[in-house]
């Protein structure tokens, strides 16, 4: 079987991983993968989700979080060469599996072989997200983590060629340029439409990302800054309250005066 990764490649991911913390460390896919245990709940209902793998799974967070927040009738494993405690690839397909982030890592000598991999560990169907911007990160190397950079089309086109079936939407950054590609594919006809429910359970149809190389706030910048602004507003209104109320008392206090002194000069 061809390679899918370089023992070059492995080494400088591994590097990586090492001096950076927050490299391959989420559990949500930057919001792209929030709702995962929702839907392969779902599917889990339908009898179409006993078996889970994140294939490029980093240090693991997504995987420790579904350990946790899914039914223990669901086998979740996690698949990465450049971490020890997972650079074991499961031998057996999976019902669902998921690659986040991971695509545009691969070597362009390897992606074939990368694809081919993903879809022989696929029993029903594949949720893939592809990064379409370089990385904030670098290697070691002085290259752009992000080493395959391709246009979407290019990226629904390869696919194609492993997938008889395939759905497809670019994730926009608020600056206005596709900042991911979200692909979910099969070569299932009959699950196709499960696989269309268990991408509407993600809930990314109207989903805009921020910070990265394009700059601007992130998801989680945005909501805080909401937040922050609710709360600003909030206070000068009870402020305002509380300056009204006390321009009243003042104002009741002097009519009490008035009619006190009324009083005394009858």
């Amino acid at each position: 079987m061809a390679q899918v990764i370089s023992e070059e490649q492995k080494l400088l991911n591994k590097k990586l991983h090492e001096e950076n913390k927050n490299f391959g460390n989420r559990a949500n896919a930057a919001g792209l993968g929030s709702n995962i245990p929702t839907a392969l709940i779902r599917m889990h209902e339908l009898n179409l989700c006993n078996s889970f793998l994140d294939y490029g799974c980093g240090k693991g967070r997504l995987v420790e979080r579904l350990i946790e927040e899914l039914p223990n009738t669901i086998t979740v494993n996690g698949y990465d060469p450049a971490i020890e405690k997972y650079e074991i690839k499961p031998e057996d397909p999976v019902d669902i599996l998921t690659c986040l982030d991971v695509l545009e890592h691969i070597e362009m000598e390897n992606i074939d072989a990368v694809l081919t991999d993903i879809q022989k560990l696929t029993k029903h169907f594949c949720y893939l997200v592809i990064d379409l911007q370089p990385a904030v990160k670098k290697l070691a190397d002085g290259r752009n983590a992000h080493i395959l950079l391709a246009p979407q089309e290019w990226w629904v086109g390869r696919i194609a060629q492993i997938f008889k079936c395939q759905a497809s939407f670019p994730v926009m950054h608020t600056k206005g340029l596709p900042q991911k590609l979200v692909i979910a594919a099969t070569n299932n006809p009959r699950v196709v439409g499960a696989m269309y429910g268990f991408l509407i359970k993600m809930r990314l149809f109207n989903f805009a990302m921020g910070g990265g190389i394009l700059g601007g706030k992130t998801m989680e910048e945005a909501k805080k800054a909401a937040q922050a602004k609710k709360e600003s507003q909030l206070k000068e209104k009870e402020s305002k309250t509380d300056e009204k109320e006390s321009k009243t008392d003042e104002k009741e206090s002097k009519t009490d005066e008035k009619e006190s002194k009324t009083e005394e000069k009858q």
